[in-house]
């Protein structure tokens, strides 16, 4: 079978007059023809929302803002990181870069993947070539209206970790606002405008804290996840691979990491490396602490599935077909048994991430985090003590736990579907 060249595109001039012979425009209507297709080839409204995100932000939010008595780094007030009104400046045209450019490539992929390739068959008609299995996927997973605004609200998530500092009003170990009583600051203050989530009982703004707590939550989850991923394939693969003695002693090894009271292993390890004797041990920051206990401890799950799915395709035909071929054991984990059992492990982990999320609130919040740190579990410790005149200290880190683990558990449930070969139309 031989491809069709897709057809050039022609220029500008030739588009000018496909377009008015399309919509039946006059010559006379040249003008409005030429902006419109500006606006569809050349990205003239790429350049329309890089100003609009500009004037709105740069301009019309700062001094709105001023206008119900908030003032911002433009008025020559210090917000957060920012020292200046030309540094706050800069920020805004960066995020518009980016908007931009985020806009561009999702076009730029649109287009890639979402042609229709045709070829020519044997029989010398013209058909579309059969879409991948991952394009399928893609199909499936969006029209599901309850995915895609979990895999939203996950990737805008995961942007404020990044860019939290850019957003931070006020530094979030700083007590400016203890001595800003005038402005609605002070201790335990209520929320406002100027501290929409008030201020806690050392008078520091609580909605900074909860921005700068994401990036905590978010790190511990990911990485935890990353780490037992690479320990449960690994295992997994070689288990159901090589059977014998080598599978005996790793399920056996699972066994007794599935037998161990997580919660309990999880609290005597941090314990013992941040309060133990070793010294260096007490030096390593809190973050990483975490990631470790609950990624040695994480993986006994996703081994045990990856062995099961592994023996279950030892033996077909295209597998036997590499071995026969000289194919050595490892290039058929890598290349032909992995890429195949690849959907559940996507589906295990972007759940694991969540149960990450939910296990490091859980660790802080038992105490065991470190005072300078920043997290959501330590967030709501601290508000114990004023839960019946201040509510909202323990309820806005406790709302923010809530809506990205149930995101990334939906987003999990939607892979899991979108993934299942037998839901495929």
């Amino acid at each position: 079978m031989q491809r069709t060249k897709k057809p050039q595109k022609g220029s500008f001039s030739k588009r000018l007059d496909n377009y008015l012979v399309e919509k039946r425009l006059p010559r006379s209507m040249s003008w409005a023809g030429a902006l419109a297709v500006l606006w569809q080839h050349y990205y003239l409204n790429y350049i329309v929302q890089f100003l609009g995100i500009f004037l709105i932000f740069g301009i019309g939010l700062p001094y709105g803002l001023m206008a119900f008595g908030v003032t911002m780094s433009v008025a020559g007030v210090r917000l957060g990181p920012i020292g200046s009104p030309y540094a706050y400046f800069i920020y805004i045209i960066i995020v518009a870069l980016v908007w931009v450019g985020v806009k561009v490539g999702w076009r730029y992929y649109r287009k890639v993947t979402g042609k229709k390739e045709m070829i020519i068959a044997k029989d010398g008609t013209l058909r579309e070539r059969s879409p991948s299995q991952w394009t399928l996927v893609w199909r499936r997973y969006r029209k599901n209206k309850v995915a895609v605004l979990s895999a939203t609200l996950v990737v805008g998530i995961t942007l404020l970790a990044i860019v939290y500092p850019i957003l931070m009003p006020f530094s979030p170990v700083g007590i400016a606002p203890l001595f800003d009583a005038w402005n609605g600051g002070g201790s335990l203050a209520n929320p406002n405008l100027k501290y929409p989530g008030g201020t806690d009982i050392l008078g520091r703004d609580e909605f900074s804290r909860l921005l700068a707590g994401s990036e905590v939550s978010l790190t511990v989850g990911l990485f935890s996840t990353v780490m037992s991923v690479l320990i449960g394939v690994t295992l997994g693969a070689l288990a159901g691979y090589y059977r014998g003695w080598t599978e005996e002693v790793i399920m056996r090894i699972t066994d007794m990491f599935l037998a161990l009271p997580f919660l309990v292993i999880a609290i005597l390890a941090v314990s013992f490396i941040r309060r133990g004797r070793l010294v260096f041990l007490r030096r390593i920051p809190q973050s990483i602490v975490i990631i470790v206990v609950l990624g040695i401890f994480g993986w006994a799950g996703l081994c045990r599935l990856v062995a099961a799915n592994t023996k279950q395709i030892y033996n077909l035909d295209y597998v036997n077909a590499a071995r026969v071929l000289g194919a050595s054991n490892r290039r058929i984990i890598l290349v032909h048994i992995l890429p195949n059992i690849l959907a559940p492990i996507i589906v295990i982990a972007t759940i694991s991430i969540a149960g990450g999320i939910l296990s490091e609130a859980g660790l802080t919040f038992l105490g065991l985090g470190s005072p300078t740190t920043i997290s959501w579990g330590q967030m709501v410790n601290e508000a114990q003590t004023v839960l019946k005149t201040n509510p909202e200290l323990a309820l806005l880190p406790g709302f923010a736990i809530f809506f990205v683990v149930l995101a990334f558990n939906l987003l999990g449930d939607a892979l899991r579907d979108a993934l299942d070969p037998r839901l495929r139309e």
